[in-house]
């Protein structure tokens, strides 16, 4: 009875951790609504279809979390991505701008000084104190320059952030798989001896009880073999076979005096 009862008790102790050990793993990788998850940590606290339960396959059905890992590097790259495709028209930009300021100076240079001889580019070099000196070509030149050393280090930026984003993500969904794998094995471990008697599984529990039979005639056979080894090694020891020799030397001896004691 006692017995009975420990077992009772030890069966749902197990049904109480494989439960618990699934709802924790749903909440840490939020997929508390999964319907797989819902319908087995309920049919398992309440002993519900556990046969229907087990002739499902976890590995299968268990649903696979989205990382969140370098969610902010991911993020943080794309922002930078965005801002360098932008940064990539600034010095077109630049460019068209000045070439707009120094056409209008030189259009009035022109007409200031009818018979200068100096040319368009000259001028935009120069400016002739007509064109500010921020739309000169050696200005707007070196504005490009660095705008565009300021593109490539973006470019690098982004990259770096993007890749170590895959990365961690990679990192972290391989650990949730790993998990994902350890939980279904554990469910497949606690569900394997509560599948229900069919044509799929019966070839496979006969073959476990052939199995056992086969082990058990082995354990048999060799403690046979072992009492037969034993009992050669004991009948067949010297040191009984010269106590026997004595007592019969004993014996004989024995007879001896009582013939001599008869014949006096």
């Amino acid at each position: 009875m006692a017995t009975k009862k420990t077992r009772v008790n030890s069966a749902a102790a197990d049904a109480a951790k494989i439960a618990e050990e699934c709802a924790t793993w749903a909440i840490e990788n939020n997929v508390t609504d999964d319907p797989y998850l819902f319908g087995l940590i309920e049919g398992i606290e309440k002993r519900k279809n556990i046969s229907m339960w087990a002739s499902i396959d976890p590995l299968q059905y268990l649903p696979h979390p989205e990382s969140n890992a370098g969610a902010k590097y991911l993020l943080r790259g794309r922002f930078v991505a965005i801002f360098r495709n932008i940064l990539v028209y600034f010095p077109v930009a630049l460019t068209w701008k000045a070439v707009s300021e120094a056409t209008k100076a030189f259009a009035k240079f022109v007409e200031l000084n009818g018979a200068t001889t100096v040319n368009f580019l000259e001028f935009w070099q120069n400016g002739y104190k007509v064109l500010p000196s921020t739309w000169t070509i050696a200005n707007v030149a070196q504005l490009d320059f660095m705008i565009i050393l300021l593109v490539i280090a973006l470019s690098f930026l982004a990259s770096y952030m993007h890749e170590r984003g895959v990365s961690l993500r990679n990192a972290d969904n391989e650990l949730i798989e790993n998990e994902r794998i350890r939980l279904g094995l554990h469910i497949m471990e606690y569900l394997h001896d509560k599948k229900g008697v069919n044509s799929g599984n019966i070839s496979a529990r006969l073959a476990s009880s052939v199995q056992n039979l086969i082990a058990s005639s082995n354990s048999l056979s060799e403690t046979t073999k072992r009492i037969e080894t034993t009992n050669k090694k004991v009948f067949s020891t010297t040191g009984i076979k010269k106590d026997l020799a004595r007592l019969v030397l004993t014996q004989r001896a024995l007879e001896n005096r009582r013939q001599e004691e008869d014949e006096r």
